[in-house]
């Protein structure tokens, strides 16, 4: 009892793993995990946990947030959403200072490698068979998440690439160990083109090749990309609908015209009108129709209907937007920071932080900070880079 009491968050950790494509249970299972941290750092007086530089970003950042509800035409949303996005943080906190070990990060890696390969797993099988294991239908030729019809999982997969890609950078694993981490990436990259979504596969087709160079076994990081490759070309040939998905990339701005392209123009109309502190948190929903023109041509957007945009489909104009320039130098602190910690660590944690990069790619239209679904995948991120610069630390530390 007083050794599962003493790694309780360890624990939850790996509980939390199990919940991340299945709904919102990972929230239930995040507020455990924050609790269990935050009871070990007073019972032991672990107050240095405070002392985290990205930390001390994250907590000024949201005081600022929850401050904006101020200048906000809801300030119940700004302040609510400001106190969700530092629950967040504070589970990065806690992975942070949890998974410390050689041997703790390993267990914690190979069972995200095996919640992933389910993921695939089950995609292929719902692409070949029709249904998955939980009985939701292929629609459309596209796969969906484990539980409903939605494909978040398209979107959610890539970061975990630079947590396996730079787990296979580093030497000293056995071969089934490598073995594991490289189905649960060639799983997981197989999987991205089923969902039909074309972001992503744009972002990555940048990343894999620099995965690929900055890995110390190039030769075969570039043979088994050429067989992904192969691969991927393949089940595109044989299905009609992912063509013409994909098809779309040639002309991108063309199909977006009435979809992303006024929403991101709205957005800019805020952006210019309150360059500086912003529209306020959580409120570029509640002055859409405020700043949207109808020479815009949205098909999401409609004064007549009251049908609007939730965010900005965008991070930067998402924070640009409702933050101003201020929440812009709090973005660019944070990424300095990482950027920073992975130059000086070598090219395998630099690997380990391309799922920062993705979650905040400029190509990217999914994810922003004030979404809290997005923005808890955009901090998971940050907290899996940690993870990796942990391991080099431990390898690093050991006789």
């Amino acid at each position: 009892m007083k050794l599962i009491r003493e790694h309780l968050t360890e624990y939850l950790i790996y509980l939390l793993s199990l919940t991340f494509f299945a709904g919102k249970t990972y929230q239930i299972v995040t507020a455990l995990v924050i609790v269990s941290f935050f009871v070990d750092v007073v019972r032991f007086k672990r107050w240095y946990v405070f002392k985290d530089t990205l930390f001390i970003i994250f907590s000024v950042w949201c005081t600022y947030l929850f401050i904006s509800a101020l200048w906000a035409v809801s300030p119940s949303y700004s302040m609510t959403g400001a106190l969700q996005l530092f629950t967040w943080c504070s589970l990065y906190l806690a992975i942070r200072f949890t998974f410390v070990t050689k041997e703790q990060i390993e267990t914690f890696i190979k069972l995200q490698a095996c919640v992933v390969l389910f993921v695939a797993f089950n995609a292929l099988l719902q692409f070949f068979v029709g249904y998955n294991l939980f009985g939701i239908p292929l629609e459309g030729s596209r796969v969906s998440d484990l539980f409903n019809e939605r494909r978040t999982i398209g979107h959610l997969l890539p970061i975990w690439i630079g947590l396996f890609g730079a787990m296979l950078a580093f030497t000293g694993h056995t071969k089934r160990t490598y073995l594991l981490y490289t189905l649960a990436l060639l799983g997981l990259l197989i999987t991205l083109p089923l969902t039909g979504t074309r972001g992503p596969l744009v972002i990555l087709a940048i990343f894999l090749p620099l995965i690929a160079w900055m890995s110390p076994y190039r030769k075969w990081a570039f043979m088994a990309l050429g067989g992904l490759l192969i691969a991927v070309v393949c089940i595109i040939a044989v299905t009609p609908t992912l063509q013409q998905r994909l098809a779309t990339l040639s002309n991108p701005f063309e199909d977006q015209r009435h979809t992303r392209i006024p929403i991101w123009l709205t957005a800019l109309e805020e952006f210019k009108d309150n360059p500086i502190l912003g529209v306020g948190f959580h409120n570029y929903r509640y002055r859409v129709f405020d700043y949207y023109e109808d020479s815009f041509e949205s098909v999401e957007i409609n004064r007549e209907t009251g049908n609007y945009a939730y965010h900005a489909h965008s991070p930067w104009l998402d924070i640009l937007s409702e933050q101003g320039l201020v929440g812009i130098c709090f973005a660019l602190a944070m990424l300095a920071t990482i950027a920073l910690s992975a130059y000086r660590s070598g090219a395998n944690v630099l690997i380990g932080s391309m799922g920062v990069w993705y979650a905040f790619s400029l190509l990217n239209s999914t994810f922003t900070i004030s979404s809290g679904r997005w923005s808890y995948f955009m901090i998971l991120s940050i907290s899996f880079f940690i993870i990796i610069l942990n391991y080099k630390k431990a390898i690093e530390a050991k006789p």
